[in-house]
Parts: C-alpha cells; sequence; structure tokens
C-alpha cells in the first residue's frame, strides 16, 4: 500500500479501469490501482473527477486536502468507521482520570526517551555542548515527570524538554541551514519548513491507521478531547516525531539533499515553503522513510515504519479494552 500525492497545480485526479489517473496539463503522469491505495493527498489547486471521488469513497481511501505550502485543510472520507464499543471505551475512559494519566505520562516519558535518543545519535558524531546538556537535562525532566501532581504540570515537563530539545537540535546541523527555535505558524526557516510539512504527513499516517481500526480520533490521553482536534492522533504521533520525521528533516539537511534554493522566500507572514520540485523531491524521500525497516519492539518483527503506525493503533486498542494495563509507545534504543 502506498500513498497517492497530487502536487502539481491543475492536475486532475480522475479513474478508469478501477485505476486512479493523474493527469497534468493534458498528459497522463502516473496511473495506480485503487487496491494499492491507502490513502490520496492533494496539494493546492489539484482537482478530483465524481468518478475518482466515489472509487475513494468506496474503497475507504480518505483524501487528504493540502494548500500548496502544506497546511492542512480537510479530509473526504467515507462515513464513519468507528466501532461502538471501542467509542464507548474512549469515552468512559476520557473521563476516568486514573486511565489518562497513565497513558498520559507514558506518552510523555517515550516521547523525551525517542528525543534524548536522538540528540545522543547525533551528538556521537558531532559533539555539541549545548546538545550535550540538553541530554542531560531531559534525563532530569523524565525523572521528574512522574511526580507531577497534575497532567497540565505533566504537560510542563513535556514543553520544557521540547525546548531544550529543538534548541539543541540546531546546534547538530551540519549543513548550510541554521534552525534555533521551533516556529509553526508559519514556519520561518527551511528546517522548520519540512519539520511542519513532515508532521502533517505524520498525522495523517497515524489518522488513517487510528479510522481504519475503529477507533474515534478526537479522544485522547495526554491531548485533552475538544472541538475540531483529533487529540488521539496528536497522542499517537508524539513517540514518532523524533524516531520518524526529526531523523528524517535533519537527515536530508545535513546530507544536503536540499539547499537554500529549494525553499521560497519568505512572504508577508514570515513564512518559507519548498519549492514546488522539491516538494515532490521530500515526498519522495519521505515515502521511502516510510518503507525504511526497524524491528519493532513489542513484536520483535522486522517492519516498516508504515506498519509500525498500524501496529501502534493496535496497541493502544489493547489498552484501551483493558487487555494491557498501559500503553506502550514505541521507544528508541540508546
Amino acid at each position: 500500500m502506498t500513498t497517492l500525492y497530487v502536487t502539481n497545480q491543475g492536475a486532475y485526479l480522475s479513474v478508469k479501469n478501477r485505476q486512479f489517473q493523474v493527469f497534468y496539463q493534458g498528459q497522463l503522469e502516473v496511473k495506480l490501482p485503487a487496491v494499492r491505495i491507502s490513502d490520496i493527498v492533494m496539494f493546492g489547486t489539484c482537482h478530483m473527477s465524481y468518478g475518482a471521488a466515489s472509487m475513494a469513497l468506496k474503497h475507504r481511501i480518505p483524501v487528504m486536502y493540502l494548500s500548496q505550502t502544506g497546511k492542512y485543510f480537510g479530509c473526504l472520507k467515507a462515513y464513519s468507521e468507528e466501532k461502538i464499543e471501542y467509542l464507548i471505551k474512549q469515552v468512559n475512559n476520557s473521563l476516568n482520570t486514573e486511565f489518562t494519566r497513565k497513558q498520559g505520562e507514558a506518552i510523555v516519558l517515550a516521547k523525551l526517551h525517542n528525543s534524548r535518543a536522538l540528540l545522543l545519535k547525533l551528538n556521537r558524531r558531532r559533539p555539541s555542548q549545548q546538545a550535550t546538556e540538553a541530554i542531560s537535562s531531559i534525563a532530569e525532566l523524565m525523572k521528574k515527570a512522574p511526580q507531577a501532581d497534575s497532567m497540565d504540570a505533566l504537560r510542563g515537563y513535556e514543553g520544557k524538554a521540547a525546548t531544550l530539545y529543538f534548541q539543541a537540535l540546531g546546534t547538530l546541523l551540519t549543513g548550510e541551514f541554521t534552525f534555533t527555535h521551533r516556529t509553526r505558524r508559519p514556519p520561518t526557516d527551511p528546517i522548520n519548513s519540512m519539520l511542519s510539512l513532515g508532521y502533517t504527513l505524520l498525522s495523517q499516517n497515524v489518522s488513517t491507521s487510528i479510522q481504519t481500526a475503529g477507533l474515534h480520533t478526537h479522544y485522547g490521553n495526554l491531548h485533552t478531547p475538544r472541538d475540531n482536534h483529533p487529540a488521539l492522533v496528536s497522542d499517537l504521533m508524539e513517540e514518532f516525531r523524533a524516531q520518524l520525521v526529526d531523523s528524517f528533516v535533519l537527515y536530508l539537511a545535513n546530507k544536503k539533499i536540499f539547499v537554500q534554493e529549494d525553499f521560497t522566500a519568505p512572504d508577508e507572514r514570515g513564512g518559507v515553503y519548498l519549492q514546488s520540485q522539491a516538494l515532490k523531491k521530500f515526498l519522495k524521500h519521505w515515502e521511502e522513510k516510510l518503507q525504511s525497516e526497524i524491528t519493532h519492539p513489542h513484536t520483535g518483527c522486522k517492519v516498516n515504519f508504515r506498519r509500525c503506525v498500524e501496529l501502534q493503533v493496535r496497541e493502544y486498542i489493547s489498552c484501551l479494552m483493558g487487555e494491557v494495563p498501559v500503553y506502550r509507545p514505541m521507544m528508541w534504543a540508546l
């Protein structure tokens, strides 16, 4: 299974003989059987035929709509797939402070562990005093987090660690790009631009796996359920941010796969984004990253990252249904 990305502005997605076909300026660019597609991502002013939309809905293939720069707009999907049994459990557990605390703590500790693991890995290659200090400080925050007297305090430890982490990450860049802190809306430099796009694409993969498994995206644990926010997606993304997105972006930068000319000049709000051809290159490398294999810690099987996301959703279901006492996130070996 793969994601179909439609990036050329004005491209048209249609369907013929159960195959999705992408046309650009009247020419057929690519065609793929519907049974091989897990998601469709449309960037900017791309269009879809009625037949393609029907085929996507019939095969339960979500269609995500992003701006040309990667900002999320919305998603076309078939009717709700949530299983009532899971939904009842999710609603009840969202009101259970003991349950949400246990899972929230496990998620925060895994995020901090994986962030620290990436800093350790990069710091061995190119030592940085700031990274060394951040590695030590994050370890201290990991010790303190279980003693947090509230969920807000727990999230506070996560926030402190994130600030230290991103500041240290910038000192481990070896290419022409600089990075001092995280900026989101808009991303104001190439590294932030790639991080934002990577997190959006990670969110798409996690959301698809959650919905396919029959869970409701809005009932999370660390992230509080609220309108227009898929809290469970945010929860299950945390363990993959450093492992999947941050390491990927640092690889692209340090290997000089992207250069300054691959990005737009700052717009009126200071936003910096990938040029159209650079976006295609980013997505190609992203798919390669998703297909790269690692050993899943709980199954012992060698699987790709896309499958890891699916397995972690199943792991969360085991926790939700009481088969295991606490959710076990994926944690990088130190």
